[in-house]
Parts: structure tokens; sequence; C-alpha cells
């Protein structure tokens, strides 16, 4: 139990060193890059319900003949 504090306090102690030595620009560019990744990965969310939506229509047309 104590070894799990030890590595919980070392990890936000070194965390937050960190985080004031990293300069802005790279901050900025860590930023940029997560939010393109999320962009990317809700726009094949998005490409994926749509291709849903299509195949929930064509079963229900199917259906109606």
């Amino acid at each position: 139990m104590f070894r799990n504090m030890y590595y919980l306090v070392l990890g936000v102690v070194l965390g937050t060193v960190l985080g004031f030595l990293i300069c802005d620009d790279t901050k900025k560019k860590i930023t940029k890059a997560i939010q393109n990744k999320a962009k990317r990965l809700s726009s094949c969310v998005q490409s994926s319900s749509e291709k849903a939506e299509e195949v929930i229509n064509a079963v229900k047309s199917a259906v109606k003949r």
C-alpha cells in the first residue's frame, strides 16, 4: 500500500515539475496533435454512424416490400 502511495506522489510531483519545464510551444504542439487526433476519431465515428443509418434504412425498405 505504501509503495502505491509512493508511486502516486512521485507521479504527481514529476508531472508538476515537467509541466513547468515544458515550454509553451511544446504544450501548443501537444494540444494541437491531441485535437487533430480527436477530429479524426470523431469523423470516423460520424462516417460509421452514417453508414449504419444507411444500412438501417435499406433494411426498413426491404422489410416494407
